[in-house]
């Protein structure tokens, strides 16, 4: 079983048991500063949030009237996420993979990955790129969420690189400079903010597509 599989199977079994530690109502502060502003510049559109789980931001985008679509792999993720749609909100749910996105280009204006790229294996970042890149439009934006090199998975954890296999999934973790690194040459970087949970600390970027 490859990582990409193995993983799959420990998410499935994450949301069965409900024993995760991520977030699966409130929106993300990040989410809702930028919607605030966005709206000003663009009040209708479409929107994609890859890796949705259980709904919360697509919904959030929905009841502001953007075309949402949120996809995951996870069927249970999913069954849940539906309940979040209602008659008036432009908002739908579908199944698919990071590396066989079902959109044609330049179909959405806003792509969230809001922890999906930390667990891309560092030998695939160019096959991300090559997948999510086309179907964001020139000007759209992306909005990225993953670990940063303080996440901890318990106290005391001590890492000596910035990836891992951690119980059947892969973890990788950046610096602030990562994004530049990896991202610069299609996006203006517009934020980069780091956001502590407890040990679990993160990396919120913002990114606009040249």
């Amino acid at each position: 079983m490859n990582i990409y599989s193995s993983q799959k199977a420990y998410f499935a079994k994450a949301y069965e048991t409900g024993e995760h530690g991520w977030p699966v109502s409130e929106p993300s502060k990040s989410v809702v500063r930028f919607l605030e502003t966005f709206r000003r510049e663009c009040p209708s559109g479409s929107v994609l949030d890859m890796g949705c789980g259980e709904g919360r931001h697509a919904a959030l985008f929905s009841q502001h009237s953007y075309q949402t679509i949120g996809m995951d792999n996870q069927p249970l993720a999913l069954k849940r996420a539906r309940h979040l749609v209602r008659p008036n909100h432009h908002l739908y749910f579908v199944l698919g993979e990071l590396f066989a996105l079902p959109f044609p280009a330049h179909s959405f204006d806003v792509i969230l990955d809001y922890g999906l790229f930390h667990h891309v294996r560092k030998r695939d970042t160019a096959l991300y790129l090559t997948h999510v890149l086309p179907v964001l439009k020139s000007g759209g934006y992306f909005l990225l969420s993953c670990f940063s090199m303080k996440f901890r998975h318990y106290p005391g954890e001590k890492r000596t690189r910035d990836w891992l296999v951690h119980r059947g999934h892969y973890d990788r973790f950046f610096r602030k400079d990562s994004f530049k690194e990896i991202f610069s040459e299609t996006f203006e970087i517009l934020s980069v903010e780091e956001e502590r949970q407890a040990l679990y600390v993160f990396y919120n970027v913002c990114m606009k597509k040249k």
